[in-house]
């Protein structure tokens, strides 16, 4: 009985290693070349659990199916109009055909190779149709970057599907630099363009200035012929009280009038430092000579 029990368990074993050397699973974020003495026999890319033969007879290659992303070695390139100019671009990728990448590349390390050397020699060829004004410049509008990399994308995706079974999801320039020899005069050129703009807005401050000032000065014109127009009507008003009041005072009491007028004339002329030479029978002094005012004949 007891050498029963041992027959199953190893037969249960033998079963059961096999079982486990045989099947394997597949995520949902790889593909798997299915290789039998290293010649490729099945592409599997729907997750799940698969069998296959056992030990050495077939091998499980996986494959990432993720979106993969790296950079270019920076390289000097010329541009249309004879400028050097250095580049390093970003790709982001993924397996495409697995297959193929798989018969052709074999390897990630391989495959970034290969893109990174396609990617250059795109950009070498693209670059020559568009000059330094294209890639910098202070103005939007000249700036041609994204028709480069779009071009590169095309020109390259359509190569590395048909070659490396690789996609290029997404292309672009991710840093540029200038060679030493030019750097100085591209800087000059983008501070002479700077200034250019500086002195027009400086220019069109100076004119709107002007205008505001102008218009300033108008109203304040404006404003003190309106004041000194009011001030004069004022005046005139108040002069005008002021005569009738003068009038009905002095048609009251005309002595009274001409007795205090006399004495504020008085008061203006005469001090301890006055002299004055009149004849006795001045008009001027006949409150002094009567107090009544009554001039002698």
């Amino acid at each position: 009985m007891k050498i029963k029990y041992l027959f199953f368990i190893i037969f249960l074993t033998i079963i059961v290693g096999i079982a486990s050397i045989s099947t394997f699973t597949i995520s949902e974020n790889e593909f798997v070349i299915l290789t039998r003495f290293g010649k490729p026999v099945r592409t599997i890319k729907e997750s799940g659990l698969y069998f296959k033969l056992p030990g050495f007879f077939e091998t499980v290659n996986r494959f990432d199916r993720r979106i993969h992303f790296f950079t270019t070695q920076p390289v000097q390139y010329l541009l249309g109009d004879k400028n050097p100019i250095v580049l390093t671009c970003y790709v982001c990728w993924r397996v495409f055909n697995p297959l193929l990448f798989f018969e052709s590349l074999i390897n990630y390390d391989i495959a970034r190779q290969k893109l990174g050397d396609m990617v250059n020699s795109q950009l070498g060829n693209t670059l020559g149709d568009f000059n330094i004004g294209n890639v910098i410049n202070t103005n939007a509008n000249e700036v041609k970057l994204s028709k480069i990399e779009d071009q590169i994308l095309q020109n390259t995706d359509s190569k590395t599907k048909n070659k490396y079974g690789i996609e290029i999801i997404q292309l672009g320039i991710q840093k540029i630099e200038y060679p030493s020899i030019v750097a100085k005069a591209v800087y000059n050129r983008m501070r002479s363009e700077r200034e250019k703009e500086a002195m027009k807005y400086r220019e069109e401050g100076k004119e709107e200035a002007s205008i505001i000032k102008a218009k300033a000065d108008r109203e304040v014109v404006e404003i003190m012929a309106k004041a000194y127009k009011e001030a004069e009507i004022i005046k005139g008003e108040g002069d005008k009280k002021a005569m009738q009041i003068f009038s009905q005072a002095y048609e009251k009491d005309q002595k009274f009038f001409e007795f205090m007028k006399s004495m504020e004339v008085y008061k203006e002329i005469l001090n301890e430092k006055s002299t004055l030479v009149l004849s006795t029978d001045s008009y001027l002094l006949k409150y002094l000579n009567d107090p009544q005012g009554i001039e002698k004949k």
